[in-house]
């Protein structure tokens, strides 16, 4: 998905066979950028929560965060739709994967101490595209809301 990467990044043939973790993380990154301006305003805090997994993409792939966080706006604002992440989450995420990606969405939608409808709805859909059962997501909000709460 994010090809623009792939030129810095020699793939050796047994990690042909499987996405770059950083690229799953990109994605991921991606989608909890969304989630964080699908209320209108990206907080401070969660901008915080962002950055801390845009920081582990800048480490691997030695460039600073901030190029980073600019290349994410700059998908996310030319993304039309979801379908080529969701595509792209299901033929390349396991089940974990997609529950931590799940977290980190849900992170992100109470990291300024309150959750917006279209913040639970957002992740809520892609939940359901990445064929993750709702009781499951359930469980996930309630233990994310009850840390940020604690």
């Amino acid at each position: 998905m994010f090809n623009f990467f792939k030129k810095n990044k020699k793939l050796n043939s047994e990690e042909t066979e499987n996405k770059p973790s950083f690229e799953i993380e990109l994605t991921a990154a991606v989608l909890a950028y969304e989630i964080a301006r699908s209320d209108g305003d990206i907080s401070e805090e969660e901008l915080e929560v962002l950055m801390e997994e845009i920081e582990k993409i800048a480490i691997k792939l030695k460039k600073d965060k901030y190029e980073i966080y600019k290349i994410i706006e700059i998908y996310s604002s030319d993304s039309v739709s979801f379908h080529e992440f969701i595509e792209d989450i299901n033929k390349n995420y396991s089940k974990n994967d997609k529950l931590l990606l799940l977290e980190l969405l849900w992170k992100t939608a109470f990291a300024d101490g309150r959750l917006d409808v279209d913040e639970e709805r957002l992740v809520r859909r892609l939940a359901d595209l990445i064929k993750i059962k709702d009781i499951e997501v359930l469980k996930l909000k309630d233990l994310i809301k009850n840390i940020n709460h604690n």
